[in-house]
Formats: C-alpha cells, structure tokens, sequence
C-alpha cells in the first residue's frame, strides 16, 4: 500500500520534531558543534537511561558513565561512584549542570569542565543534521534564522570590512544600498590572520563559523551574526 505524501511528510515531521522532546527520541549520539581536530566532546545517550560521555584535547582524552534523566524538560545526568570517587584522574562531574533539549540537539546549560577542556556548545544529534543544512545560502539565514542559531554554517557572499561594520551581504549591491538587513556581521577566531583576511575585503567569500540570530553587530543594525569564523577563502 503506498502512503500518500502529504502523510509521508507528516510521519517523518513528527519523528524529527516531536520526538526530539521524549525519552525515546533522545537516545542517540550528540557531538559538540566545537569539535574539531583532536577537540571532540561527544554525549552518547543510551536505550536504558545511560549514558556515555567521551572528551578529548590532544593527548588528554577520557570517557564517563552514569545514569540519565529527564527532570522539567532537561536532561540530568549522575556520574557511576567508581568517576566521582577517583582521587588520581579528575573526570567531569555530569551532575554539575542540566541540559537543554534543542530541536536538533541537546546543550549544557554551563561549561562541562573535563580538566581537558570547557564545553557548553550545543550537541548536534547524528544524523539530524544534513550537509545541506550546513552548507547555507544568506538567503535561508534570512528567512529562517531559527533554525540555524549557534549551529555551524557554511555561507557565501559579499564580504566588506571597515570599522563598526564588519558583514558579510547577500550581494555587492545590498552592501552599496545600504540593506543590512540582507546581511550579517561577521568576527573571526583569533587563529586567524587578520592581515590575511583583510586582503580578501570588499570581494565574495565563503566562512565557516557559528551562527547567532540574536546577535545584529554594531547598532543592531545587521540580520544576525556568524562568529568565530574559522575559514574564510576567495569565492
């Protein structure tokens, strides 16, 4: 029997929307939208309320087990005796901070302080999020800048720098016109070169970085912010 699509549509909505909220659809594999190249933060949420929690910095890597709950919408967690016992390897206590339930993720509420690292970026769940929603046009941004806020994003446009008004534009032309609003300040990671990226200024551009919706830069004049760009290259 062949399901109708609208119907279709309905199922797979209710699946990525609603049971995100439940305790069955939260069992899954968070990683922190701040990994990267030996950084990695990773919350592995079990079928029989457990949890595995995985970090590493370099040569400083460990893992943590206990048990998980949901307590008013948030995710608690409670380390096993044998990680809150340990007088030798200090293991991050888990039951220092709650969780937030995101729609496509789950965030500490405060830093998880591993010894190793600090982290309170939101968790994407695996699976949930496509290429596609990484890779971004300023015009999706745009109309739904809800979706992608403090998610990592992958966007092209025109680029200009100057004093208070570092932004990237949906085109050259919304930069001379003046629409802000089709664009979006930009701040780059401090491993960066900033000689490096001024030489790519009033020219088209692809960043990579974290988009905040609620952030619109110097006298909030711009749709949003992409912060803590890590890449940025002629386009």
């Amino acid at each position: 029997m062949k399901i109708p699509l609208t119907i279709l549509l309905t199922l797979i909505w209710a699946v990525t929307s609603l049971g995100q909220s439940s305790r069955g659809g939260l069992i899954g594999v968070y990683k922190s939208n701040g990994n990267s190249f030996e950084r990695y933060s990773v919350m592995t949420l079990e079928t029989n309320n457990r949890f595995t929690y995985k970090y590493g910095l370099g040569g400083c890597q460990g893992e943590v087990k206990g048990n998980w709950k949901i307590v008013d919408k948030k995710i608690t967690f409670e380390n096993d005796l044998s990680f809150l016992n340990d007088s030798i390897i200090h293991y991050p206590n888990l039951g220092l901070t709650s969780w937030t339930v995101k729609t496509i993720g789950i965030k500490p509420e405060q830093n998880v302080d591993s010894g190793c690292l600090k982290d309170d970026n939101l968790h994407l769940k695996e699976g949930v999020i496509s290429s596609g929603d990484f890779n971004v046009s300023i015009v999706r941004l745009i109309a739904t800048p809800e979706r992608y806020h403090e998610r990592k994003v992958q966007v092209t446009g025109y680029m200009n720098l100057e004093f208070e008004g570092d932004a990237i534009y949906l085109h050259k032309e919304d930069y001379e016109k003046g629409l802000n609003k089709n664009g979006f300040w930009v701040t780059f990671s401090d491993k960066l070169d900033r000689k490096e990226i001024d030489k790519l200024n009033k020219g088209y551009v692809l960043i990579e970085g974290t988009f905040n919706k609620d952030r619109h830069g110097h006298m909030g004049l711009f749709g949003g912010e992409i912060y803590k760009i890590t890449r940025i290259i002629k386009w």
